[in-house]
């Protein structure tokens, strides 16, 4: 909100006020609050009135009348003119009466009203209409009525029918048509002049690449690499597309139709078969556990992989992470003689130190965690594990399970209250029993959105891998670790950090070098700054 006085001078000019008002929305398809500005001071001076003022209430919107509420400038401006502060007459200027009002015709009158009984004009620039407060304009204001009525009835039976048209297609798929009710489908599908969606097989293939090599560890801005190195075009189709992007990459892992559900134009979900589903709902789980971890590997991609444990090591003081520092590089000096010198640091020391330490903010566990020493000492450990893999191995999802089971146990219980009320309000109406069953029916809507919550979060822990399943690839990725083929290593280090981000649930590093790692389920081993283990217990 801004309310702008210009400096009053003694003038028998009638003074002036813009107001100027857009909604977010207005905003997002580029409206101009400058353009408002700008036209009303040209209409102002045309007029050969005196402009005594500027208002604008941005992101406000007109249909639900916050602009009339207190802080907005409209509200500001009523309040003066209903103090008597225009009793001498002003002009209040705007684009056209929307901008005042949307509330429908009554509520942009009342205010049209009440401004010029207080001795406020209304001006449109956009029609070149003044209201004034005289008999001979009542007139036109019954006009602006009329017109805005009949505009807004109109809008009404568009937006009515236009509804009852997709809520027929949405019916349609929810029985299960499966007709294309528009071209727009997702960019690996396509529509057939007989209305039939197909699928596009290199468009099939790169999604299902996509998942599957997210799935394995490999990060956004790899696959993007990949996909933009051998010239694989991005699905915008447009000739001036710049190639994929990390963006891009995310939409598509996010994508639900990959799975074959429909989504309505509000959001909604329909959990039925209606694309050709490409991926399956296993690995399309795995990745969203993956997702959820907020998996990053961080960096110049000429880097990634290089720190296994991204995203898990911390720092022990203040639960920050842990920042990966390697050492070389060259360093350029000028000596006290003016001499220029370059020095060559050789790049054969990696630690790991405290990222807030590191900048200065708030920690002082300044240490220098050896990071070749960390990764020897944990894979080691991890590898020797022995783990039963016909034992319970998700203890998570076994619990959210049992939540799952409270819920549903809940729901039946209310289900059937509410149906015994009925059976009774049938023989016997009770306005209290009534009540009653509208209050179980919004306690039902609350359980039934606390179970699609739990089945949503059980779904991903079940799609992880089990922790033997973890171990096991670790023990097939560790001699991969340092292969002398880049790309076989760096992509064996990133699905090398996924399987420790499931296994391990957390390490810290302490102040003189120790570190702390707890392999969920499994045990919780101490080791000194040198690697070697100093305490501990299995789980």
């Amino acid at each position: 909100m801004l309310m702008t006085e210009m400096t009053l001078t003694r003038s028998a000019l009638k003074p002036a006020y813009i107001y100027a008002r857009f909604s977010s929305a207005e905003q997002a398809k580029g409206f101009s609050l400058e353009r408002q500005l700008s036209t009303a001071r040209s209409f102002i001076e045309s007029k050969g009135w005196h402009l005594a003022g500027e208002m604008t209430d941005e992101g406000r919107s007109a249909f639900h009348g916050s602009n009339r509420d207190e802080g907005a400038a409209l509200f500001e401006f009523e309040a003066k003119a209903r103090s008597g502060h225009f009793s001498n007459g002003a002009v209040l200027v705007v684009e056209n009466i929307d901008r005042l009002s949307r509330q429908g015709p009554k509520a942009a009158a009342q205010l049209i009203w009440a401004l010029n009984e207080r001795g406020v004009d209304v001006a449109t620039y956009h029609d070149d209409q003044i209201y004034r407060a005289d008999a001979s304009d009542m007139l036109e204001i019954f006009g602006l009525i009329i017109k805005a009525s009949l505009a807004h009835e109109e809008s009404e039976k568009k937006a009515k029918r236009a509804k009852a048209s997709w809520d027929k297609k949405y019916a349609a798929i929810e029985a299960g048509s499966k007709k294309a009710i528009t071209k727009n489908v997702p960019a690996w599908l396509t529509v057939t002049e007989d209305g039939d969606i197909q699928e596009n097989k290199r468009r099939v293939a790169v999604v299902r690449e996509i998942f599957e090599s997210y799935a394995e560890g490999i990060g956004l801005h790899t696959i993007m690499k990949r996909l933009n190195g051998r010239g694989e075009p991005a699905f915008s189709g447009r000739d001036n597309s710049k190639g994929w992007s990390k963006s891009a990459i995310n939409h598509v892992l996010s994508h639900r139709a990959v799975l074959g559900e429909f989504q309505t134009q509000n959001g909604k979900h329909i959990p039925v078969a209606y694309y050709p589903q490409i991926i399956t709902l296993d690995l399309f789980n795995r990745v969203e556990a993956m997702r959820s971890t907020k998996t990053r590997t961080g960096g110049s991609s000429k880097y990634q992989g290089n720190n296994l444990f991204a995203g898990i090591a911390r720092c022990e003081h203040c639960e920050g992470p842990m920042g990966f520092v390697r050492d070389g590089g060259l360093t350029r000096y000028t000596t006290a003689s003016g001499e220029k010198k370059v020095y060559e640091r050789k790049a054969n020391h990696a630690y790991l130190i405290c990222d807030a330490a590191r900048r200065g903010f708030g920690c002082d566990n300044k240490t220098h965690a050896s990071y070749s020493t960390i990764e020897a000492a944990t894979l080691k450990q991890l590898l020797w594990v022995a783990i039963d893999d016909e034992q319970p191995s998700n203890p998570k999802a076994d619990a959210t399970q049992d939540k799952i089971d409270a819920v549903l146990h809940s729901l039946d219980l209310k289900h059937r209250q509410i149906s015994n009320m009925l059976d009774s309000m049938i023989d016997t109406p009770s306005k209290a029993m009534a009540a009653r069953v509208v209050a179980l029916e919004g306690e039902t809507e609350t359980l039934q959105a606390e179970l699609e919550s739990l089945q949503k979060e059980h779904a991903l822990l079940t799609a992880a891998p089990s922790t033997f399943n973890d171990i096991e690839e670790l023990r097939v990725l560790a001699d991969l670790l340092t292969s002398d083929d880049e790309d076989i290593r760096r992509a064996a280090r990133l699905r090398t950090n996924a399987a420790l981000k499931r296994v391990i649930d957390h390490m810290t590093v302490n102040r003189n070098g120790d570190f702390v790692v707890m392999a969920d389920d499994i045990a919780v081993w101490e080791f000194n700054k040198q690697g070697h283990r100093i305490g501990g217990q299995a789980l």
